[in-house]
């Protein structure tokens, strides 16, 4: 019996996964008309991908649990269309982030014993981040989830070369074999457009609405790097939920535009940090996408580092603040007209109530 198709997106953080997530769930209609099933929702593949991140060790449990809410959603979709693929997509199938991704070989050991008995034939995708970008994006999340720490503290948390991206392509390698697993680069040289994410979802997946999309919706978007540096000094005076507010305003008045530059890295610093991950890089390269090539651009040492934040100024903080202020009140204003539709609208509706009651008595 032919193998059904099956694609899972595990996807690394800070690469765009969040993105390609909301634009799949847009147009989920039409890949499923496309013959492409988006596994979301109520349908996920498994039972809480929220908590598959930190396994550590086979979850026998879960593997039951997911295995049958997989094989029933199956089910149901091919018997009416026996030549449907799926794709499944969640941040959580790589590992933890925080840990260097070191449980990701566990997680594709749990997906594979969820899987295995259904007769799919997985492929596996993943995007990858060059690693000083990626250390980079990873500490603006840690700020947004409450920190208050330097880079440099950031940092010395983490031994030199802990994120092999090697080792965990690796780990899915092992269990799906290396055919079966498509790596994609998250660089701006390889995404110069704003549809071109979902675009190369598009050539994988063999689907010609994602190859031609057009109007990609870019979520999770930063902070500029003020309005961080401004969250970051908050953050050790403000509750969760004062945190939060503060954040959301700033991601209305002060966001970050994709790729955008931001450096906590001077230039040689740069080229040092990256220099343990050159040969790790270079083997993804040649054995999982066949260039001789880098596998991403090398920056080239320069004395200047014109990138560098100089830290927050007095009109810095003046504007930000103020267009937080304007946003406040444009939102209170909004809200206040809202309410008094809602009012205006509710007394009409129990006005013509009482009319009509009153001709019913009559």
């Amino acid at each position: 019996m032919e193998k059904t198709p099956f694609f899972i997106h595990i996807g690394t953080w800070k690469t765009g996964s969040s993105t390609i997530q909301f634009n799949l769930q847009t147009v989920k209609k039409q890949l499923h008309q496309e013959g492409l099933f988006y596994l979301s929702k109520g349908d996920k593949m498994v039972v809480d991908d929220g908590v598959i991140r930190s396994f550590e060790k086979l979850e026998s449990d879960y593997i039951r649990e997911s295995r049958y809410k997989l094989r029933a959603i199956l089910q149901e979709k091919l018997d009416k269309n026996p030549s449907l693929r799926f794709v499944a997509s969640a941040e959580e199938f790589s590992g933890d982030p925080f840990k260097a991704f070191s449980n990701s070989g566990w997680i594709a050991q749990n997906l594979f014993e969820i899987t295995k008995e259904l007769n799919l034939d997985i492929k596996i995708i993943v995007f990858l981040r060059r690693q000083d970008e990626f250390m980079e994006s990873m500490y603006t999340q840690s700020i947004h989830l409450g920190a208050s720490h330097s880079f440099e503290e950031f940092l010395s948390e983490y031994e030199e070369g802990v994120f092999d991206w090697y080792r965990l392509v690796e780990s899915y390698a092992q269990i799906f074999g290396k055919a079966n697993v498509y790596v994609k680069r998250y660089h701006k040289d390889f995404l110069p457009e704003n549809d071109s994410l979902l675009h190369q979802m598009g050539e994988v997946l063999g689907s010609p609405l994602l190859k031609q999309f057009k109007g990609t919706n870019p979520r999770n978007r930063g902070l500029s790097r003020d309005a961080l540096e401004i969250t970051r000094i908050t953050n050790n005076y403000l509750i969760k939920e004062d945190q939060y507010l503060l954040r959301n305003i700033f991601q209305d008045t002060n966001a970050k535009q994709p790729f955008e530059s931001y450096a906590y890295f001077t230039q040689s610093d740069r080229v040092a940090f990256l220099k343990p991950y050159s040969e790790s890089n270079a083997r993804i390269a040649r054995e999982y996408m066949n260039i001789q090539d880098e596998l991403f651009p090398v920056p080239a040492p320069s004395e200047e580092d014109s990138d560098i934040y100089p830290g927050l100024t007095v009109e810095a903080l003046a504007l930000n603040l103020s267009r937080g202020l304007v946003t406040l009140n444009k939102r209170l204003t909004g809200l206040e007209r809202d309410l008094r539709y809602e009012l205006k609208t509710t007394s009409i509706r129990y006005k013509i109530k009482r009319l009509i009651r009153s001709m019913i008595r009559k």
